[in-house]
């Protein structure tokens, strides 16, 4: 008995203490964290190592950075700006005028948009339309 919970606690520790996690650029530049090694064509791969339960963390684990968004890429050019001037009339046009409105939730799936949040989006619409959009 006392051999059997023996072996099923290592059986359990092992790949703890093997974790290892990966960070590489992508060719498009943005940087991904994975505990799978990159596929073939990413550059600068670094191999991270994981602090184990009651382990110190180590440096590299601490001072690795957060992975940020990628920035948007698209050029300021007349046409991108005019495809942005009408989407921002589309949203100012569905939130003065639709009942009701639903907005994705960050999960995947849509919630329904309340008096408050109508408002804040309807002054930020507009305070693109002013920004982006000639009179």
């Amino acid at each position: 008995m006392r051999r059997c919970l023996v072996l099923a606690v290592l059986i359990v520790a092992c790949p703890l203490a093997m974790a290892q996690a990966y960070k590489w650029k992508d060719p498009q530049g943005v940087t991904h964290y994975s505990d799978a090694p990159p596929p073939a064509g990413a550059s600068k791969v670094e191999k991270l190592k994981i602090p184990t339960a009651g382990a110190a963390p180590t440096a590299a684990a601490t001072t690795a950075p957060a992975p940020r968004p990628a920035p948007d890429t698209r050029a300021d050019t007349p046409a991108n700006r005019a495809a942005l001037c009408d989407q921002v009339r589309k949203n100012l046009t569905i939130l003065a005028n639709e009942k009701t409105i639903t907005m994705d939730d960050g999960k995947g799936g849509t919630k329904p948009v309340d008096d408050a949040t109508r408002a804040a989006e309807l002054k930020k619409a507009q305070a693109q339309q002013t920004l982006y959009c000639p009179a």
